[in-house]
């Protein structure tokens, strides 16, 4: 079934956006949690978590550990088996696959949530309705793709998000969140003082790009990111921040036109 809002907790993170284990395994003791679920890698802004060190930490507390590792598959090294979850999700679309595809691998002796459409025995009984065999190849496909072009790929973006930080940081004041963590190599979440979001993405999309204000899936929700009010950052600055997120067809002209964007806006 699903979880009732009163029955989760949030686990804090640090000012650099990454859960701190210890904090972690004191949230658990004297708890009767029975599952954990933490991202692979922060969708606004790119932060990897310490995936194997909180499995230990659950492990040792009785629970269970699912991964969302949705922004993460494709773009960095991931193998199940090793990284401590029980429980993996994935999606198609992050790659460049279909929409409304995904994958929730398990280990084998770990109990699946009930399904949320109820019907026939599809999906080993998890999902009912005729599967969706046009979407299941052509996640297999976008996936062998990106894997095969991983490694150079993921170099050519890190060079890419590198160059851009360098250009929005000459435009005084200007913030790169979580900017000495480990991150994905292809998300960028940047804020000034007294910037609004909205106006910037609006300069962005008269520049012909297209950009949010934090995550794409809450982009023109008028709260400022939780994300970012968890790290401790304050309102004004969060209310400012836009991320900016590339990929393989993404070039060194576009980036520059984005840093040209950002010093305009700021004028």
């Amino acid at each position: 079934g699903r979880f009732a809002s009163e029955h989760v907790t949030l686990a804090p993170v640090t000012a650099a956006g990454r859960v701190d284990p210890e904090a972690l395994r004191q949230l658990l003791r004297g708890t009767s949690a029975t599952l954990v679920s933490i991202m692979f890698a922060n969708n606004e802004t790119g932060v990897l978590q310490p995936v194997f060190e909180a499995s230990e930490v659950v492990h040792e507390a009785g629970g269970l550990l699912h991964v969302d590792a949705v922004q993460a598959f494709g773009r960095l090294p991931l193998r199940f088996e090793s990284c401590g979850a029980d429980f993996l999700t994935l999606s198609a679309h992050k790659l460049g696959g279909p929409k409304g595809v995904g994958v929730v691998a398990a280990l084998p002796d770990r109990p699946l949530p009930e399904p949320l459409i109820r019907g026939g025995g599809q999906e080993r009984s998890h999902r009912a309705g005729t599967e969706n065999v046009a979407g299941i190849a052509g996640f297999a496909a976008a996936a062998a793709a990106a894997l095969a072009a991983m490694a150079g790929e993921s170099q050519r973006l890190m060079v890419l998000r590198d160059r851009l930080e360098a250009g929005l940081s000459e435009v005084a004041g200007t913030v790169i969140f979580a900017r000495e963590s480990s991150r994905l190599p292809n998300t960028v979440l940047a804020a000034r003082p007294n910037m609004k979001a909205e106006t910037t993405v609006i300069a962005f999309d008269l520049a012909g790009i297209a950009v949010s204000s934090g995550a794409a899936c809450s982009s023109g929700k008028v709260q400022p990111s939780h994300v970012l009010a968890a790290m401790g950052v304050t309102e004004d600055m969060a209310r400012g921040a836009i991320r900016i997120s590339f990929g393989h067809t993404t070039t060194e002209a576009d980036i520059d036109r984005c840093v040209v964007v950002w010093r305009d806006s700021a004028s």
